[in-house]
């Protein structure tokens, strides 16, 4: 495992383009022999959406991953992600990544039935349950959106492999792990419990603002990135948008580990200069739990109650999908809002997870400090 990051310019998603881009990173930062190997990719799918919106990684990239992988001597290329409301095909196909992975001599799966894989290394989980492909795979690669993460304010190429849980089994870890540290050391237990020899960021169009991971808006940003050291991957492009990685609670978390590197002085990147990929405009989320921390006694105390967010339902928009309700955790979403819409029941009971922001898909629920 290096420590380096490949970085292309790509402003498009020609696929011809994109795929010249992922020869090129190969070629900079190879990953691991694949001739006669099962490849498992885990792309991101929020729930489905255009790929315009940037919420999912954009279908013309993973259909390039899938022939750079098979061009490589890969036996099988599987790709598969689990919405958490959402039947995978279903929405693979609505945002044109099912016919890509085909077209391209891949496989889709379905991440419907999980199996336990063990992580004698974690902190605070000793096994996890993925998708049983996970254990079809002699390799897997992480190909991840860049956004920005209402919650651990980023989300990059780690946090993508939450996907290989199943549905809401997801929401299910923020009511265990409700305390955002404790998020973050699971999240850093599951990459290494996944073991992801590979990564590749999507970031030619990505998501800023504090709607992220799934309401934010689509921001240009015209690069691909690559490595087989994926904390090196994300706190580089964390980097490149403005982020204090150190900030970041799971890339943190993951840095003192000592797995994938001690010092950050260590990440280096090839191809593209970084200057020619930064992001001046891309508006970021910060953590207001770092923010209070600094602050003592009953100002601390203040400060949580100005600076927690919490779901606000707007009775108008609500399409009564109930994926709200199915999502939260701790729930306490119901349908008894004005004409049967979504609401609030407790909030002295919410976790401040932002599930069912995330999920929403009319943009009915907003985040407000008070």
């Amino acid at each position: 495992m290096t420590t380096t990051v490949a970085l292309q310019r790509c402003a498009e998603y020609d696929f011809e383009k994109v795929l010249e881009c992922i020869h090129v990173m190969f070629d900079l930062v190879p990953p691991p022999d694949v001739r006669d190997k099962n490849v498992l990719l885990k792309p991101n799918i929020l729930y489905p959406k255009s790929p315009d919106l940037a919420v999912c990684t954009h279908p013309v990239v993973v259909g390039a991953a899938v022939k750079a992988f098979k061009e490589l001597g890969a036996a099988r290329v599987i790709a598969g992600e689990s919405p958490a409301i959402a039947n995978s095909t279903l929405a693979a196909k609505a945002t044109g990544m099912y016919d890509q992975v085909i077209n391209n001599g891949g496989e889709w799966a379905d991440f419907k039935e999980p199996t336990t894989v063990a992580c004698p290394e974690g902190k605070i989980v000793k096994t996890i349950d993925f998708a049983k492909q996970f254990l079809e795979a002699d390799i897997v690669v992480s190909i991840a959106k860049l956004k920005s993460h209402q919650l651990m304010t980023y989300t990059g190429a780690m946090k993508n492999l939450f996907g290989l849980m199943i549905g809401l089994e997801k929401a299910g870890c923020h009511y265990r792990f409700a305390k955002k540290e404790d998020f973050a050391a699971f999240l850093t237990d599951l990459v290494v419990a996944a073991k992801p020899q590979y990564a590749i960021m999507d970031a030619i169009v990505g998501m800023d603002g504090p709607g992220g991971p799934g309401s934010g808006d689509p921001i240009k940003l015209g690069f691909l990135a690559a490595s087989d050291n994926i904390l090196a991957l994300d706190w580089k492009c964390s980097e490149l948008v403005g982020y204090n990685p150190h900030n970041i609670l799971n890339l943190q978390d993951a840095l003192e580990r000592g797995i994938w590197g001690k010092d950050p002085a260590e990440f280096t990147t090839s191809g593209a200069a970084e200057d020619s990929c930064r992001c001046t405009t891309f508006r970021i989320v910060r953590d207001s739990q770092s923010l209070q921390k600094k602050m003592p006694g009953i100002i601390n105390f203040l400060a949580k109650k100005l600076l927690t967010k919490t779901p606000q339902f707007v009775a108008r928009k609500c399409q009564k999908c109930r994926r709200c309700e199915q999502i939260c955790p701790a729930h306490i979403v119901k349908m008894n809002g004005p004409d049967g819409t979504a609401q609030l029941n407790d909030k002295q009971k919410c976790l401040h997870c932002f599930c069912c922001h995330e999920i929403c898909p009319a943009s009915a629920i907003v985040l407000r400090r008070f």
